[in-house]
């Protein structure tokens, strides 16, 4: 029987520390998760599964059960990273004040970027619309395509690094969303009738309004949009699918090119300014950059992270 490796230290620190800071603004705010839905139960069930799996698989007797002990271990700490996140958004929503979409646009016109023609380009092709709302959405089966790849490879390293840059990336864009709060463009620019409506359309602004005034009791799972227009997480999340499956000669001629079509469509889908983009990319660079450098706080929680899971030396 292979010889089980430790809990990955650093990154269930990184998600328990999480969790305490989310847990705090959910009492703060007084904006609980919604426990008694559909979705908190499937939730529920998912964690569960991918726990009991990971248990069951935790002495990896065969290589099966360890790349399924490493794929239940990240994906728990995939769904934690997405979940914490998605509340977080509301949390620090709730606390944000005005709209910036004025000075957003500005830096639109600047770049010399017409959000309003591409917008009417979109609304007059339906294939355009089809094929930009399936990547937008499909945005988070990505990761597991590489997380599903890593594991199978025993590659733990990879995946690691791979799940520290996500939660970086994470963390830095709600650090940044209290700067730039926004309504979305299509709310922002479009007068009249919408001819189409796109995956996250007139609400964005609704819903940030309501977390505001505190009309919103709890969060329910199932209803949560994006709030986030800068930086764009779709932005954020598009670049680093594609830089870490770009060393993947597999899964690089299948994620990339959906990944740039995800990029494309997130102006209108998204309803973002093409600066949140840009802001997006920085905060996926700077993500990239840190984790893989190993700055000063990144190197240290590798470290730790190593210490936790170095083998005791044998006993005399």
């Amino acid at each position: 029987m292979r010889p089980a490796p430790a809990v990955d230290a650093c990154l269930w620190t990184l998600v328990g520390g999480s969790a305490l800071i989310v847990g705090a603004m959910m009492l703060g705010n007084q904006l609980p998760v919604l426990v008694a839905s559909p979705a908190f139960a499937a939730l529920a069930v998912v964690l569960g599964l991918l726990a009991e799996t990971w248990r069951r698989c935790a002495g990896a007797a065969t290589p099966l059960q360890a790349r399924l002990r490493n794929l239940s271990e990240y994906g728990l700490v995939l769904i934690a990273i997405g979940v914490l996140g998605a509340v977080a958004s509301y949390q620090v929503a709730a606390i944000s004040r005005g709209f910036c979409d004025d000075d957003l646009q500005h830096w639109d016109t600047v770049l010399h970027f017409d959000w309003l023609d591409l917008y009417r380009l979109v609304a007059r092709h339906p294939l355009l619309q089809h094929a930009g709302s399936a990547a937008y959405n499909a945005v988070f089966l990505y990761p597991w395509a590489i997380l599903i790849w890593h594991s199978w490879r025993d590659e733990r390293d990879h995946a690691r690094e791979f799940l520290l840059t996500f939660w970086l990336a994470a963390a830095l864009t709600l650090a940044l969303f209290p700067l730039f709060p926004a309504r979305g463009a299509l709310d922002h620019l479009w007068q009249g009738p919408v001819p189409y409506w796109p995956s996250n359309g007139l609400t964005q602004g609704v819903v940030i309004d309501a977390l505001r005034a505190h009309r919103m009791a709890a969060i329910d799972l199932s209803a949560v949009i994006g709030v986030v227009s800068a930086p764009s997480f779709h932005t954020v999340c598009g670049v680093l699918f594609i830089a870490f499956s770009w060393r993947i000669p597999q899964l690089r001629p299948l994620i990339v090119p959906l990944n740039l079509v995800l990029l494309a469509a997130t102006p209108v889908e998204g309803s973002h300014y093409l600066i949140d983009m840009i802001i997006g990319a920085a905060v996926a660079g700077t993500a990239l950059v840190a984790v893989r450098k190993r700055l000063p706080l990144v190197a240290l929680l590798q470290r730790l992270g190593a210490r936790r899971r170095r083998p005791a030396p044998a006993a005399r």
